[in-house]
């Protein structure tokens, strides 16, 4: 129920989410396929208001309330906060948990984070999103308000290679040795090169691109993870020998 839940947290704030959600689309693979194909945009009198960022997809959404439900999480830190979307769905499928996402607010995203802690409020959300940049801005963030290592991270800011490994080693250190770590568009913004990296550097986990899901998001889980968890992740995977086909 996140999902719907999602849309009508933004509908009570006279918000309409729309967006095409398609299957996994990539430009290589269908020259077609456009970027504003795979995510879900917030609009309001006509006129799209996330448009410095769109929000995750169903498919995505899903993902995450998926591991929600095989391993919930208590401390939840994103690195792009935008209008809040994916934030509330790493609040809503980890029921209890305390998320605080961190966005610079670049264009509507000022809007977005106003509106965030806004939503958390009146609907008495554990939930925070804070201006900052990252990655300098995420162990400031991190010391004022975790007192434990995080659980669970979302990445999806700056969609560079450079950024989204830079990310990853500001966040690393504040990591409890059964952290997921989530990586947004890494098939989408071709961001594999990084990713590759990523999984040299965290030998504790193993690390899947989900081909499942829209954007091919990245994933770090421990080798030490429960078998619920692990088979939540791989129900996102193709397996290899299909990937060619």
């Amino acid at each position: 129920m996140v999902f719907h839940d999602l849309v009508d947290l933004y509908a009570r704030e006279g918000f309409v989410v729309g967006g095409a959600v398609r299957p996994f689309l990539h430009p290589e693979l269908n020259p077609n396929a456009g970027k504003d194909l795979t995510g879900m945009y917030i609009y309001r009198d006509g006129e799209n208001r996330a448009v410095s960022g769109g929000g995750i997809s169903l498919s995505e959404v899903y993902l995450i309330e998926t591991l929600g439900a095989a391993r919930p999480a208590q401390r939840v830190f994103g690195i792009g906060c935008s209008f809040g979307w994916s934030t509330f769905a790493l609040a809503l499928s980890n029921p209890g948990a305390k998320v605080v996402a961190i966005d610079i607010a670049h264009g509507t995203s000022a809007e977005g984070l106003e509106l965030t802690n806004a939503i958390a409020k009146r609907n008495g959300l554990n939930v925070k999103g804070v201006l900052a940049r990252s990655p300098e801005g995420v162990a400031p963030t991190l010391a004022a308000e975790f007192d434990a290592p995080l659980d669970l991270v979302f990445i999806d800011a700056l969609h560079t290679d450079e950024a989204q490994l830079a990310d990853y080693e500001a966040v690393r250190p504040h990591l409890a040795p059964d952290a997921v770590v989530l990586f947004h568009d890494v098939f989408l913004c071709s961001m594999t090169a990084s990713f590759s990296a990523i999984a040299r550097r965290a030998p504790e986990h193993d690390a899947y691109i989900l081909s499942r899901t829209a954007t091919g998001i990245g994933v770090l889980v421990p080798k030490a993870a429960p078998p619920a968890l692990r088979q939540a992740v791989a129900a996102f995977r193709d397996p290899f020998a299909a990937i060619p086909v």
